[in-house]
């Protein structure tokens, strides 16, 4: 049974909506800027319609779901978090971070048709129809891509760099070196220095040579960086005795914001933001957790439907 005929079976739309939906998909994206740290740079965001997105949330979970992603790849995961790809890499001496540029944009419509039809072996019908339901039209460049916004690009990005994740990690094992990708960011980590260097020239080389999609690292974001220094992977703090940290600043900020809400002084339109920042502190230092908790009591945290509690022995 085709995707189509499958979609038409399980989803609220008849043949002609869904017809007209998957036709239009590529335009039916609200596209945004939101500023980078670097000054006067801005991240385009283009998220699809509700009607998209809930196409592409049933691809992600009946199909996309089905694809191989390497273990190499921490991003995105049930059961990962970014806190899992900064703890791979905080005992070792040394790190190295790479980031590719323009990651969802750089993969083209084109890249998931080849990706489709030579790797998963799906009919032309219906990699046509992912393609249109999973990438969106660029009206700057024309070009048809993934996006930042779509649900439906970390998992697929995941799948088609299967591969390349591979042949990292044989590399870097061989190395004695620790691989993982979250999304666009590379890490490795080793105890020897001089290995780092011999790795960067590496993964220049393979990226290089990648027929589909031609990924590139952004030079200017590459850092090797010892324990000697402050190690930052992924907003996280390596820490000199082998841990992930929030950081002091984020954890001096977060202090003072719940006491201005244990006050009733935080405006109401930044609750949401301390609620999420809470629940992502307690997945990465549950430790700093607890200090709040005592500090504030369980009663603080349950105001904001934050049902975290200090252990029995604790208690």
């Amino acid at each position: 049974m085709s995707i189509f005929d499958r979609m038409l079976r399980e989803l609220p739309f008849s043949a002609s909506e869904l017809k007209y939906l998957i036709a239009t998909a590529q335009y039916r994206y609200k596209v945004y800027k939101i500023p980078k740290r670097q000054s006067n740079q801005f991240r385009t965001i283009a998220q699809p319609s509700p009607e998209i997105k809930l196409l592409q949330r049933w691809l992600m979970s009946d199909i996309l779901s089905t694809f191989p992603i390497n273990k190499a790849a921490t991003a995105y995961r049930e059961g990962r978090s970014i806190a899992d790809h900064a703890s791979l890499h905080a005992k070792k001496k040394f790190l190295l971070k790479m980031d590719f540029k323009n990651f969802f944009p750089s993969i083209s419509a084109e890249d998931v048709h080849r990706y489709l039809i030579e790797y998963r072996k799906v009919s032309p019908e219906d990699t046509r129809l992912i393609g249109l339901l999973v990438c969106w039209r660029n009206k700057t460049d024309g070009k048809l891509c993934l996006s930042i916004g779509a649900p439906s690009s970390p998992l697929l990005s995941n799948a088609m760099l299967y591969t390349f994740d591979k042949v990292v990690t044989k590399l870097c094992r061989d190395q004695k070196v620790t691989y993982s990708r979250y999304a666009d960011d590379l890490a490795f980590s080793t105890n020897k220095k001089e290995v780092l260097s011999v790795i960067t020239t590496n993964i220049y080389d393979i990226c290089n040579n990648l027929v589909y999609p031609r990924l590139v690292i952004n030079e200017q974001k590459t850092v090797s960086i010892s324990r000697s220094y402050r190690r930052v992977l992924v907003g996280l703090v390596l820490t000199p005795t082998g841990k992930v940290s929030l950081g002091r600043e984020k954890k001096r900020r977060l202090r003072s914001e719940l006491y201005r809400f244990s006050q009733g002084r935080l405006n109401l339109a930044d609750v949401p933001k301390l609620r999420g920042e809470l629940a992502f502190a307690w997945s990465v230092e549950s430790d700093f957790i607890f200090t709040l908790l005592r500090q504030f009591s369980e009663g603080v945290f349950r105001q904001l439907d934050l049902p975290f509690s200090l252990p029995n022995e604790i208690n």
